[in-house]
């Protein structure tokens, strides 16, 4: 009887659930690598206005989105550890959240 038979059982749902996770991770870095385009725009949106009240409303704005972007970055990466894999060094390089304004 050959082992090179179809997978199944317990490994069977283990690829299952790996896929899925996989996908998940996919999908969460997708939705960062939007927020922190808008990040972006939004900065410098902030950087070109005078002082003013509207200035304060975007500036807060950017402050709520980066905290958000610096969370989903961290719950990115409790996922990869979930998965096993423990070296964050791409997630740090590929999703840079743009550093506090004033």
């Amino acid at each position: 009887m050959s082992s090179k038979g179809p997978v199944g059982g317990a490994l069977a749902i283990e690829v299952q659930m790996r896929a899925e996770a996989a996908s998940g991770i996919r999908a969460l870095g997708q939705r960062i690598e939007r927020q922190l385009t808008e990040l972006q725009q939004l900065g410098q949106q902030v950087k070109a206005m005078a002082p003013s009240p509207a200035r304060d409303r975007k500036l807060a704005e950017y402050e709520e989105k980066r905290r958000d972007a610096e969370y989903r970055k961290w719950t990115l990466i409790v996922q990869r550890e979930a998965m096993g894999l423990f070296n964050h060094a791409d997630v740090e390089e590929i999703y840079r959240v743009p550093p506090k304004l004033s």
